[in-house]
């Protein structure tokens, strides 16, 4: 028999598309970060639920609120995303019959607080016995069917750009599971950003009421994934002029003999944002990017044919289409 861990994640979902029941009206696929059920003529309610379990995601040293804290993140980010305006959050809490009662609390501190900071309210949820720690949030918001951005609208000339710089979460990896030892100032920034991600809620909803944003992703799977699934869900190609990481990184992978370009495509866990700008748009969107206090970085365009690149002064080499698989973990 085929097993989940054999077959993988994305080649799963492929297999059970048949099962899945999209409303009439709806805006989202199946394989798009959220799904949305239209409620009115003007307004869809969008949904997205991530799980967090304790065996694979919860990182050596990450304290129960901040566990908490990133399955917010998690439930929250795909829904930024999507341009949608969230509503509120739930959360299903499932521990050991022998776990601290104070640490169970501090999960869900940390997945309330980190809501209430927006103003999205923590409605409460569920709580059972397993195994392991296993933590699933829900994340609820509305928009109106024409403010909702899909992975599938990238226009050939669009601007490829991205809400910050990646390399910090390899970094972090490297650090707390190889056991590999950085410079201070950057062995701190890479388990800030592993232990404390952020996501920019209201980002990509103000840049599609000025028409400057045509698809997005969060890039929690790995910045190659999103390049790829972004080009193949809108039947184009993306070539990438610059690594959007900081110098720190690039000085850092030369030192250590290191893959530079897999440390950006392949770290995952970023929740950075990626999305595709018309390009008489993009002076707009940096404006409105200055005023929310987002890095806005441009690294490419989208192109005609099916190719991802990455292209430089030794030529254009393929961004391979690998990161994180829920089924097998790192490709």
């Amino acid at each position: 028999m085929l097993k989940t861990g054999e077959m993988g994640e994305r080649n799963f979902l492929a297999r059970i598309r048949g099962l899945v029941n999209i409303p009439r009206g709806a805006v989202l696929g199946f394989d798009d970060d959220a799904s949305d059920i239209p409620i009115s003529d003007r307004s869809h309610l969008v949904i997205n639920v991530d799980t967090f379990v304790r065996k694979t995601d919860w990182l050596p040293g990450m304290t129960p609120a901040q566990a908490g804290r990133k399955t917010a993140v998690m439930a929250l980010s795909d829904l930024a995303a999507k341009g949608a305006r969230p509503l509120a959050t739930m959360l299903s809490l499932c521990v050991p019959e022998d776990y601290e009662v104070d640490d169970a609390q501090e999960i869900i501190r940390g997945f309330s607080q980190y809501g209430l900071k927006a103003s999205i309210p923590y409605l409460g949820g569920d709580v059972g016995m397993c195994d392991d720690v296993v933590l699933t949030g829900v994340a609820l918001g509305v928009a109106s069917p024409e403010e909702i951005v899909p992975r599938s609208g990238a226009r050939v000339g669009d601007i490829v750009a991205v809400t910050g710089l990646f390399g910090l979460t390899s970094i972090a990896f490297e650090v707390l599971i190889k056991g590999r030892e950085v410079e201070s100032e950057l062995h701190k920034a890479a388990l800030e950003t592993a232990y404390r991600p952020e996501i920019e809620i209201d980002f990509i909803a103000s840049l599609k009421e000025i028409g400057a944003v045509t698809a997005a992703m969060d890039s929690s799977d790995g910045l190659g994934i999103t390049l790829h699934t972004i080009a193949k869900q809108s039947g184009c190609g993306i070539i990438v002029d610059k690594l959007p990481l900081p110098p720190a990184i690039d000085i850092f992978c030369r030192d250590e003999k290191l893959d530079t370009m897999k440390m950006v495509m392949q770290g995952g866990e970023e929740f950075l944002l990626v999305l595709t700008i018309p390009p008489e748009k993009y002076d707009s969107a940096l404006d409105i990017a200055k005023k929310m206090k987002v890095n806005l970085h441009k690294i490419g365009s989208i192109t005609r044919d099916d190719r991802v690149v990455w292209a430089n002064e030794e030529g254009s080499k393929p961004i391979p289409f690998a990161g994180y698989d829920n089924f097998r973990e790192w490709d």
